[in-house]
């Protein structure tokens, strides 16, 4: 009985690591510029897709741009999405090789509209896979959804790794807010990990439940200032 016990717990464990990774991905995590503002940029890498987010260090909203199969794309670029998912502006890799052996990538930035197109300069600051993090150590992972007031992060030592923390970071000036602790650990989604939804008027973070990942909701308290549990 204890065998079998034990079995039933390996696939458990076996489950939730592969529902919180439908396929094998690798996060970049950059610092740079584009022209001179200062930017933080991160780019998941699953299968041949390139999916990508940035904010500027002054404002940390963070922007999305459009996935890409970068290696069949002839000048190397992804397009910037405003709020309502329409292609604004154009950043061109002079070496789309988003991978730890490649310290260093530059670049163009070029708004659509006004065609002004300005250098990108990006510096490799972490790198995570599905074998460990570099450097060693936890990092974390910039989620594309954001509220007026925080962005939000996820700590992670490698990219398939379940979640246990949400960090709620204050936009104004770039520092923690509140760490959020899981019950239990939930999927790991990449940058899509944490939903922002309203809810009767408050802000909640949210991460689905599917069968194999308990659902998280954390709603804002307007009195404490703090998210808090609705689930526990």
């Amino acid at each position: 009985m204890e065998l079998f016990r034990g079995w039933r717990a390996w696939l458990a464990g076996l489950a939730l690591l592969a529902a919180s990774s439908p396929a094998l991905a690798s996060y970049a995590i950059y610092s740079g510029r584009i022209g001179g503002s200062d930017i933080t940029f991160v780019v998941e890498r699953r299968n041949a897709v390139q999916r990508a987010i940035y904010f500027y260090d002054r404002y940390r909203t963070p922007i999305r741009l459009k996935p890409a199969f970068l290696h069949q794309t002839r000048d190397l670029g992804m397009d910037e999405l405003d709020a309502a998912g329409l292609p604004v502006a154009r950043l061109r890799f002079d070496r789309a090789d988003f991978f730890r052996s490649t310290a260093r990538l530059t670049g163009t930035w070029t708004d659509y509209r006004s065609r002004q197109a300005l250098p990108l300069e990006l510096e490799l600051v972490a790198y995570l896979d599905s074998d460990d993090a570099w450097p060693a150590g936890r990092h974390p992972l910039l989620q594309a959804a954001s509220s007026e007031r925080f962005y939000f992060q996820v700590p992670m030592d490698e990219s398939d790794a379940a979640v246990r923390t949400i960090e709620v970071m204050d936009k104004s000036s770039g520092k923690r807010w509140q760490t959020l602790e899981l019950a239990q650990p939930g999927c790991n989604r990449g940058m899509d990990t944490v939903q922002v939804v309203l809810e009767r008027g408050l802000t909640q973070l949210r991460m689905a439940q599917t069968p194999y990942c308990p659902g998280v909701v954390f709603e804002w308290d307007p009195v404490a200032e703090r998210f808090e549990d609705r689930l526990r």
